[in-house]
């Protein structure tokens, strides 16, 4: 199977959709021969912060002389960066193996979905490749992930917010339930900072099946972190405090301070153009928006603003852009390329009482190009509001770099 055969036969798979049931994922891995218990692991979910919480965990674990499976998703702009060990992702060659190697195990090639299937191509890449341990970041909720057929060392529940709320619940304490299924028997949960009712559902879940629960400090982590944004304080203090409880699992963790600072991780507030200012943030809800607003607060001067945004349509999207209108001089509304995307129109309409100038573009590229011709030099440009947005984004600024 070549590497274009892989990403078709991949495609074919999407149209199955949301599973939210383990018995397709728990059919593959024994075809497989239950390739996600050859390694421990670290089990992340959550709303927001889970893949900066995961870039954290991979890169303390790096420092430390592991050799580390990473699994994430989405990807920006290409399929493989979801499986990377030691950061490297997936080459095409061994990305198209596994697929292969997966499809021929299976009695029915078509019994797993999109994410399922390279749920199952992650768990077999890293045994493959001799990792020493693994992080794995949930996909959607928690309870029926394709992940959470692992048994971690340390399950890591990051901040949790509104999202996603036609799959996994429409109330905080629903979604903190379906989130709240990653925690396993015996195996230690570390959190973030919650809503009280969040926290409710999570001490009680681990109070039920004997899980030992600490919460984590932002006010824990003092140093320069690389990745930008107060908030990343949450995410870096969720990793290193399950750094620490690695240590009781025999695992030697060394060089913490020099992890956080070296850390990177794509579409969260990164800098991809220096002058003109252009920075990418994946802000696709009401609270990365808030997140996002606090940083511009800080470090943009208003006049200088500029907000590139699309939306998806199963958005709050009036609500993402309450915090973020009123900080922005310009705000450039573009169709996110999905479609399920927000009209820019709507866009617009929810931004217009910010009193900047607003204006509406069709495609992504397009207005960048635009837009890059027309920023000053001392003006910043932020693109954000959807995944599907920044990847576009970034795929352009790779291309012109």
């Amino acid at each position: 199977m070549s590497y274009e055969e892989a990403c078709e036969f991949l495609e074919l798979l999407r149209p199955k959709g949301f599973h939210m049931d383990l018995g397709p994922i728990t059919e593959g891995c024994s075809s497989m021969g239950q390739p996600q218990s050859e390694y421990p692991s670290v089990h992340i979910g959550g709303t927001n912060g889970k893949g900066s919480t995961a870039a954290f965990m991979t890169e303390i674990l790096m420092k430390s002389g592991y050799r580390v499976g990473l699994y994430t998703s989405p990807h920006l702009v290409n399929v493989r960066e979801r499986i990377q060990v030691n950061r490297k992702e997936i080459s095409e060659d061994d990305f198209s193996n596994v697929i292969g190697m997966i499809r021929n195990s299976l009695m029915d090639e078509r019994s797993l979905s999109f994410f399922e299937m390279l749920t199952l191509a992650a768990f077999v890449h890293f045994r493959e490749s001799k990792v020493e341990i693994a992080v794995f970041e949930t996909g959607l909720g928690g309870r029926l992930d394709a992940t959470n057929v692992i048994i971690p060392k340390v399950s890591i529940i990051t901040p949790i917010s509104f999202d996603h709320t036609e799959h996994i619940g429409r109330t905080l304490s629903e979604i903190a339930r379906e989130k709240a299924g990653i925690i396993k028997r015996g195996v230690p949960t570390v959190t973030a900072y919650q809503p009280a009712e969040v926290m409710n559902v999570i001490k009680n879940a681990c109070d039920d099946i004997g899980s030992p629960l600490c919460t984590a400090s932002p006010d824990d982590v003092k140093g320069e972190l690389g990745l930008k944004g107060e908030h990343q304080r949450q995410n870096a203090s969720c990793a290193v405090q399950a750094a620490d409880i690695l240590v009781e699992y025999g695992f030697h963790i060394d060089n913490v301070e020099k992890a956080l600072l070296e850390t990177s991780w794509p579409g969260r507030l990164e800098v991809v153009s220096q002058s003109p200012m252009v920075i990418l943030d994946g802000a696709h809800n009401v609270a990365g928006a808030e997140s996002l607003a606090c940083f511009v607060r800080s470090s943009v001067p208003k006049k200088k603003a500029v907000l590139m945004l699309g939306v998806l349509g199963d958005k709050d999207f009036s609500g993402l852009i309450r915090p973020l209108a009123p900080l922005f001089s310009r705000i450039i509304c573009v169709r996110a390329p999905s479609e399920r995307a927000a009209s820019p129109k709507d866009l617009a309409a929810a931004a217009r009482s910010s009193g900047a100038d607003i204006s509406i573009e069709d495609g992504v590229v397009d207005a960048l190009k635009k837009t890059m011709k027309k920023l000053g030099k001392d003006e910043t440009l932020i693109v954000s509001g959807s995944l599907t947005v920044v990847g576009e984004a970034k795929a352009f600024f790779n291309r012109i770099s």
